[in-house]
């Protein structure tokens, strides 16, 4: 068969490239993925749209995740409309919380930071924090509100964004496992998946944390290794209004449930959940919320984040090929830059430019 654009992966970021092609009439659009749509990274993740409550401090990834959220409320939107299917977009805010002096310096400093950015933050002390979480451990020495920060249901996002696509007219190919690829030159024919070459006029290689594999297949090194992370969601607790957070756990309401993440194992291709790890999960959900400590036990699970290892997303040219993008290696981000990286593949292969800078992102090998 032949297709205009051939998308390897169908997560968050594949079915969000997809889906804008698809709405700019960039002609036949094939996915394919090894697997169902988002049953990777993007089903294990938490949903966060962190901007304000992140640790960066600025620059280009920065500005990459401000813009990437300022696009949710017209894509959630839009998506309920074509496909009925409620996103989840939601959230009164997040609360970052500090147990030391040190912390509480550290969060004066972003809140300070996030001001002069433009940004809305304030800095709590523990009496103004427990009047928005009556639940907080007693003992926070302070805590920073981001009011602005909101969350989306990852499982839902990316139900209805392959949704959204597929009823635009985009094929989506699951189980088929990409084998092979024919080049010549600078030029990427054909991929091969589940028996089935399909030429192409473009590549987009959105493969998550096995897009280092697809890059084999070119003889490229994609700079991404897989990133476990492990994820508990408990029940039965006490109510919480707002995502809070603490050094690297977080707490989301979500469903009835709260869910707690979330560890980080570079390098591990496994997707195990072990004691350890569920230990040190509700160790940090009790210490932010005490009466955590007697919730029951929902679930728990593992994703692989595709870690880019130059420490940012790679989004443009695949180098070395003239028909072939990368859109990968988002990491925590995936599902809060889903929206921008869509918006900045579908420029590159519509117009030959984006909109904003993607320099920072580009992958060039030495």
């Amino acid at each position: 068969m032949n297709a205009d654009i051939v998308i390897v992966g169908a997560g968050v970021i594949g079915c969000a490239v997809a889906d804008a092609l698809s709405a700019v009439g960039a002609g036949r659009i094939v996915v394919v993925d090894r697997g169902r749509p988002g049953a990777e990274a993007s089903s294990a993740a938490a949903g966060l749209l962190a901007v304000a409550s992140s640790r960066a401090p600025g620059g280009a990834l920065f500005a990459l995740r401000r813009a990437s959220v300022a696009l949710f409320p017209a894509l959630v939107d839009d998506l309920r409309e074509r496909t009925g299917i409620d996103a989840g977009y939601c959230g009164s805010g997040a609360l970052d919380i500090a147990f030391s002096d040190a912390e509480a310096d550290a969060l004066a400093g972003l809140v300070s930071r996030r001001v002069a950015q433009g940004l809305r933050a304030e800095l709590l002390s523990p009496r103004a924090a427990s009047g928005l979480e009556p639940a907080l451990n007693a003992m926070a020495r302070a805590a920073a509100f981001f009011p602005e920060d909101r969350c989306v249901d990852p499982v839902r996002l990316v139900e209805a964004l392959h949704a959204a696509a597929a009823a635009r007219g985009v094929e989506f190919r699951f189980g088929a496992a990409v084998t092979g690829i024919d080049a010549a030159g600078t030029r990427v024919r054909a991929v091969v998946a589940n028996g089935e070459s399909i030429a192409l006029g473009r590549l987009v290689i959105a493969a998550g944390a096995w897009s280092r594999e697809i890059g084999k297949l070119l003889r490229v090194k994609i700079p991404v290794i897989p990133d476990k992370g492990e994820m508990v969601a408990v029940t039965g607790g006490p109510t919480i209004r707002h995502t809070l957070s603490w050094n690297d756990g977080y707490l989301v309401p979500r469903n009835g449930e709260i869910v707690i993440g979330a560890t980080s194992v570079r390098g591990c291709d496994d997707k195990t959940v072990s004691a350890v790890s569920l230990a040190l999960l509700l160790g940090r959900a009790a210490q932010m919320v005490p009466e955590l400590a007697a919730a029951t036990l929902a679930r728990s699970w593992a994703g692989l984040r595709p870690c880019s290892t130059i420490r940012r997303p790679i989004i443009g040219p695949l180098p070395g090929y003239e028909n072939a993008l990368l859109a990968t290696g988002h990491h925590r981000a995936g599902i809060m830059l889903a929206p921008i990286t869509a918006k900045l593949i579908t420029e590159l292969i519509v117009n030959g430019a984006t909109s904003m800078p993607i320099e920072p992102f580009c992958y060039r090998r030495h």
